[in-house]
């Protein structure tokens, strides 16, 4: 919970009408009056907007995203992009772009902490998909045998992978008949 003294004022003076000492009564005063939840959350969500564009490098940004875990979320990212298109549109070019830079490194840390919220065996098939190459998802495979060398595997990357274009479908098909391959023993899996 922020310090009641970084708040505005009449916020400050409203959440404590309302009782609020500890992290436990914020959270009571808030499900009891929506505009007071509206009003809090929009101010969180400012202050975050300026944490972000403060941080100087990305040990600040990783430490930002974990003591402000909404910076991680669309609402936030939309809004960062909205920032940068005003910047742009006001010629200011420097912040515009340093913008862009946190974005593109929170996008980053983002992916990383989805990926290690992702189970075993999904860590493992997006690693083979990921290959670059067929030798080097081979290597996956011996890797994670006990994860890919199973049904659950061949399912999961039938089900829940699909490509954005011609291509992206290609490659998924190749890798389908790759696992399905060295699952199986067969060498002669037409690609």
């Amino acid at each position: 919970m922020p310090s009641l003294s970084s708040l505005p004022d009449d916020l400050k003076n409203r959440l404590l009408a309302a009782g609020v000492k500890d992290e436990t009564t914020l959270y009571a005063a808030l499900e009891a009056d929506p505009q007071l939840f509206d009003d809090y959350h929009r101010w969180l969500f400012n202050e975050a907007i300026h944490a972000f564009a403060q941080t100087k490098d990305r040990k600040a940004l990783v430490a930002l995203t974990e003591e402000v875990p909404l910076i991680l979320g669309d609402d936030f990212i939309n809004a960062v992009k909205k920032a940068i298109n005003k910047a742009l549109d006001v010629g200011d070019y420097d912040t515009a772009e340093a913008l862009r830079q946190r974005l593109e490194a929170l996008m980053e840390i983002r992916a990383q902490k989805a990926y290690q919220r992702q189970t075993p065996l999904a860590q493992a098939v997006v690693a083979f998909v990921q290959a670059r190459s067929d030798i080097a998802a081979r290597r996956v495979f011996d890797q994670y045998r006990t994860e890919l060398d199973t049904d659950e595997a061949e399912r999961f990357l039938a089900e829940e992978f699909e490509g954005s274009s011609e291509e992206a479908e290609r490659h998924l098909a190749q890798r389908r008949a790759l696992l399905k391959s060295l699952r199986t023993g067969e060498t002669n899996v037409p690609y």
